[in-house]
């Protein structure tokens, strides 16, 4: 445990200002964790310079960089700043910590001690599911929080996991997750740059898994780190 603890760590993910009714939480959760070296970087991409300048006034590591449209792009503008820091900096791990994530305070050592180069911990978002009544095959929509975790399916089709798949089960290698809570090595970023495709809808963090797959690397979740899901949908960036 002693050599985690040295492992130099960036911590930090895009943020804008809609995220003011979280940063408290998530402020005071970056301090708290327990870990001898780590730094967190935010980078502000909102349209005015009113956040930036009101989280730079409280002390906190923050860049600015151009707002622009789509969000997918100012999105991948700023993980692509958070890159060339981790490398430049010479940190061994990236943890990208979207800013409605609210981690434990034990979430380095945790992520760390599995030894992987991606590995991520559960968090998950509402969603409204239609499903069958086993007895009577009445439907119903029932509301459940699925994890942002794809796995393979029965016919080998990539589908997105339930909560039995992966929670409270260890480590588990998955086919693709969100990047709101995840550790990748700086050998993985290295190799990987953040990316989307403006004619298709996924996220950069379908890319990222797709791209750090094809680079030869695993993607794995660890199902008994659980860490809190602030969700709000924005309708300006669609849902995943």
């Amino acid at each position: 445990m002693a050599e985690i603890s040295k492992k130099k760590v960036l911590i930090g993910c895009p943020t804008y200002s809609r995220y003011k009714y979280c940063i408290d939480e998530y402020l005071k959760a970056v301090q708290d964790i327990e870990h001898d070296s780590y730094d967190l970087l935010l980078v502000d991409n909102s349209p005015d310079d009113s956040f930036f300048k009101e989280l730079k006034s409280r002390g906190v590591n923050i860049v600015k960089i151009a707002h622009c449209e789509p969000a997918r792009e100012r999105i991948i503008r700023a993980r692509n700043v958070l890159r060339d820091r981790a490398i430049d900096g010479g940190y061994d791990h990236f943890l990208s910590l979207e800013q409605d994530i609210i981690v434990r305070p034990d979430i380095l050592k945790r992520l760390l001690a599995h030894g992987k180069d991606i590995v991520t911990a559960y968090y998950g978002n509402d969603m409204m599911l239609t499903v069958k009544h086993k007895q009577t095959g009445e439907l119903k929509k029932v509301r459940v929080n699925l994890p942002l975790v794809y796995i393979k399916g029965s016919e080998g089709k990539i589908r997105r996991a339930n909560p039995q798949d992966v929670l409270k089960k260890g480590l588990v290698e998955v086919g693709a997750m969100g990047l709101g809570c995840l550790l990748i090595s700086t050998e993985v970023l290295k190799k990987v740059k953040f990316r989307y495709d403006p004619e298709k809808k996924a996220f950069d963090d379908m890319y990222f898994c797709k791209d750090a797959k094809e680079a030869g690397y695993k993607l794995y979740i660890d199902g008994d780190t659980v860490v809190q899901h602030l969700h709000r949908k924005w309708d300006d960036v669609g849902e995943r």
